[in-house]
């Protein structure tokens, strides 16, 4: 049984519970009020596979076929524009800007600002099954109670780890730890044992400054609090941010588990964890990536709520959201709202296509029934596991802490998220490379110099 997703925060724009309302698989709208019905229109979609991606790029043409066939009046063009916040602005000041996309979670905010993004307010209303999606979805796309854009995909992080060196260490990988020091004494155990990284988390490209910001999160504080006018202000040089470098400068220098390279990328983790030399990090949910593009055997992959420190306030969550174009028509931003809903949840409605979505997975070695956060109500989703249960190949009985954790799920920084990680990389490297780094120092730097870009705007 699909366990009940994590306790959400009243403020989250991540969900753990993408709760749609249950519908029929018929069309979402009436076509009597619907603008897009009336005459023919055509809508671009970004992030079209590449001709290298021969059968993710068959799926995406044979679902493009089906679409049109559902909806004769819209064409839908492929393109592979995905979402880049360096040339975005570009991109739409051109007239280049495909008419949706994905937008991460941490920009989309900016975008809203900047009027970057259309207000589809009054078609998610019509729509029965967008204005279903579960309310605590709107701080990610609502603002001054008008919506801009549809969220597709969430996550939250979570202890990643190999059940097959845990095994080789003698430690029960049935049995992963829930708190800090469990995952200090397993890393030093596999350590000592195997010769493999205990544990080890990416340093650079933000990427330290994001993963430390889900330690501090799990060790009892924000890094960032927002006020009801919207103004920041930056909470890094905090008690728990201090713990969680704490424990890595203890994983490196008092246990020596934290392996011998300290300037790592996140394809170097991913890389290390499915090759069987990193034991433990710390990641959204991987299953698929490190299996069909990195070789990892299935069944070594271990999946773990997010561990926590006494004061712990849960683990951070993200996704992406499903953007719009300003410059579209109101026809346009109909057809790509239906897109949406076809593309991206009628898998979960319609059992054909779950089925038949679910059977082409596994004949390309995707693996099926991977542990996610759904993003349709529980019995939903129970009901879309059904469907395709001849196909699933994952043992989901392997995750089950996971699946049935209570976690609050809270969202990234809400303003200048990449600026404040930035500042945090180099805090991360120094703590594994210098055994008498200056936390407070470093800590009291970051957070004035982010607070400056702050408040800068």
């Amino acid at each position: 049984m699909q366990a009940r997703p994590p306790r959400i925060t009243g403020a989250t724009i991540v969900t753990a519970a993408l709760g749609i309302a249950l519908v029929a698989c018929s069309p979402a709208t009436d076509p009597q009020s619907d603008p897009a019905a009336t005459g023919s229109v055509t809508i671009r979609v970004g992030e079209m596979p590449t001709a290298d991606q021969a059968a993710s790029l068959k799926v995406f043409t044979d679902r493009v076929a089906e679409f049109e066939k559902r909806y004769p009046n819209i064409t839908v063009v492929g393109d592979e524009t995905r979402y880049d916040p360096q040339s975005f602005s570009a991109l739409l000041v051109g007239g280049t800007a495909p008419t949706t996309l994905a937008i991460p979670f941490t920009d989309m905010t900016a975008l809203i600002q900047r009027g970057q993004a259309a207000d589809i307010t009054d078609l998610v209303e019509r729509s029965t099954v967008l204005s279903g999606l579960n309310p605590d979805l709107d701080d990610a796309v609502v603002v001054d109670g008008r919506t801009y854009g549809v969220v597709r995909q969430a996550y939250e992080m979570s202890l990643m780890y190999n059940r097959a060196l845990y095994a080789q260490a003698g430690l029960d990988p049935n049995t992963p730890p829930t708190d800090w020091e469990g995952v200090l004494e397993n890393a030093k155990t596999i350590a000592a044992r195997t010769g493999k990284t205990g544990f080890i988390i990416p340093t650079t490209g933000n990427n330290g400054g994001w993963l430390l910001t889900t330690m501090a999160y799990a060790n009892g504080s924000l890094v960032e609090t927002v006020d009801k006018d919207g103004a920041a202000t930056v909470t890094v040089d905090t008690a728990a941010m201090k713990s969680s470098l704490q424990f890595l400068h203890d994983l490196r220098w008092d246990a020596d588990a934290a392996g011998s390279n300290f300037l790592l990328s996140p394809d170097d983790i991913r890389n290390e964890y499915a090759g069987g030399n990193v034991a433990q990090t710390i990641n959204g949910p991987i299953y698929t990536d490190v299996v069909v593009n990195r070789g990892m055997d299935k069944d070594d992959i271990g999946i773990a709520p997010m561990p926590q420190g006494a004061a712990g306030l849960g683990t951070l969550g993200g996704g992406a959201i499903q953007w719009y174009n300003p410059k579209a028509s109101p026809e346009e931003l109909d057809a790509a709202l239906k897109w949406t809903e076809f593309y991206w949840l009628d898998r979960y409605f319609d059992k054909d296509t779950a089925i038949s979505l679910a059977t082409a997975a596994v004949a390309d070695n995707v693996p099926v029934g991977i542990p996610e956060i759904p993003l349709v109500s529980d019995e939903q989703y129970e009901t879309y596991l059904g469907w395709i249960a001849d196909s699933i190949t994952v043992d989901r009985s392997l995750y089950t802490d996971y699946l049935s954790s209570k976690l609050t799920v809270n969202p990234e920084p809400a303003v200048k998220a990449q600026e404040l990680y930035a500042a945090l990389d180099p805090i991360v490297q120094a703590v594994l490379t210098d055994e008498k780094a200056d936390v407070d120092a470093l800590l009291a730097e970051a957070q004035k110099s982010v607070q400056a870009v702050i408040d800068a705007g």
